[in-house]
């Protein structure tokens, strides 16, 4: 006697790729968490040429200008706003790109920063650091 065959009604199951999807973004989440960014500017291999005899270190003269309730001090000393515009157009006229480093007390107003910012820009310098600080 033969055996009859037995016909399959098994179909190929479907799969789910929703769960897939969403490991592998819980995955990617965790890489992006846990990775620790390399610096590079650490592990940059910078050559200076060497000093000759005989050089020395010049600084550069730098302009500090204090930004006060009352008015504006210039390395220390008390200056109006016509007196700065002279002295940072004298300043400009040597070095354009000096810096002048401009500290503002808490207690100044926005409006005399605004008017050093002016002047610093009619005498064509750029290069401005400004600095908030707490006390006199």
């Amino acid at each position: 006697m033969a055996r009859k065959r037995r016909l399959n009604s098994f179909h190929a199951g479907e799969l789910n790729l929703t769960a897939m999807i969403d490991v592998a973004f819980q995955l990617l989440a965790f890489f992006i968490i846990t990775t620790h960014p390399v610096d590079v500017m650490a592990s940059l291999d910078v050559f200076r040429p060497a000093a000759t005899p005989g050089d020395e270190y010049v600084r550069p003269p730098g302009v500090r200008v204090a930004v006060f309730a009352d008015g504006y001090t210039v390395n220390e000393t008390r200056c109006e706003l016509d007196q700065i515009v002279v002295k940072l157009g004298k300043l400009a006229a040597l070095d354009k790109s000096q810096t002048v480093l401009i500290q503002c007390l808490k207690d100044s107003p926005h409006g005399r920063l605004v008017e050093l910012l002016d002047a610093c820009a009619k005498t064509g310098l750029t290069n401005l650091s400004v600095v908030s600080s707490g006390g006199q």
